[in-house]
């Protein structure tokens, strides 16, 4: 088993790039957020991640394009090129290519490269009820990160180390909160990031606890409440993105999306009570 302590470093860094993809990002800037030398830093990255460091910058990138060409219509392709760190507009449309299997213009050509598969859900049967687009605030919190897909065997077990880690130190724990990085139709599924969270009070947080902790940005998110089992957590998802929005005078916002734990008096049974926030803007602003 791998070492928390490198675990986290490297899960630091992975936030950074997901912050900063349309920066220059450099060796050297990189290792020092690891706080490692940067003649180890690439082999240890590796070792963790399963990808080199500048494949998995590139992975980031075409997946940031094709996001920003779904959500804004009006970017040109050399705007997105020059947004993601590309000098050259040929550059930018190979790696595209080369990633997606299509050009930007392409895409941006037809409609057709934009129609997901629909999933056709019965919200009823899922149990998920819209609860309206609110403000979530800014939220301090201790994380585990996993870079190897949303496994609903993995991710369980992430939230209970949290626990465990809370009960030991005696911290009250707010709420339980997941991150999801990707979207499954566009990354491949082994690849999908999640962050498992528990949000706490900052100023009762030793510096010596074996996890990450960061502000989680709030904003403007469309809240659902979804009730079931954890395998239909994703059929949710589903629903939302490929039948609620589609409909909606929302486009989704560039952020990811966060699972908020609720109680529930059905957990045992394995029942979970979930918000589900998508980040939202006005279609018109």
């Amino acid at each position: 088993m791998i070492n928390s302590f490198y675990i986290n470093r490297i899960s630091k860094v992975i936030d950074y790039i997901e912050n900063n993809v349309d920066s220059k990002l450099r060796l050297n800037e990189l290792a020092d957020i690891a706080m490692f030398s940067k003649y180890h830093f690439h082999r240890i990255f590796k070792s963790i991640t399963g990808e080199n460091l500048n494949e998995f910058i590139k992975r980031m990138k075409m997946i940031k394009a094709y996001r920003l060409l779904s959500i804004d219509k009006t970017i040109t392709v050399k705007e997105l090129g020059y947004s993601l760190g590309y000098n050259s507009v040929a550059n930018f449309s190979r790696d595209f290519k080369e990633f997606h299997g299509v050009t930007p213009t392409e895409i941006k050509s037809s409609k057709d490269y934009f129609k997901k598969p629909v999933i056709k859900t019965d919200a009823g049967k899922l149990n998920i009820s819209f609860e309206g687009v609110r403000k979530i605030p800014d939220t301090f919190i201790i994380y585990q990160k996993i870079t190897t897909g949303y496994s609903t065997e993995v991710i369980p077990k992430l939230f209970d180390d949290l626990y465990k880690l809370a009960l030991a130190k005696n911290f009250l724990i707010k709420q339980f909160i997941g991150i999801g990085y990707d979207d499954p139709d566009y990354t491949p599924a082994g690849k999908c990031k999640y962050d498992a969270c528990i949000s706490v009070e900052k100023e009762h947080i030793p510096g010596d606890i074996p996890y990450n902790t960061k502000v989680l940005k709030g904003g403007q998110f469309a809240v659902f409440l979804f009730e079931g089992y954890k395998d239909s957590i994703s059929l949710a998802w589903d629903y939302i993105f490929k039948e609620w929005l589609l409909n909606s005078e929302f486009i989704p916002a560039d952020r990811p999306h966060l699972e908020m734990y609720l109680y529930s008096e059905q957990y045992e049974s394995g029942i979970y009570r979930v918000n589900l926030c998508l980040p939202v803007k006005s279609i018109n602003k």
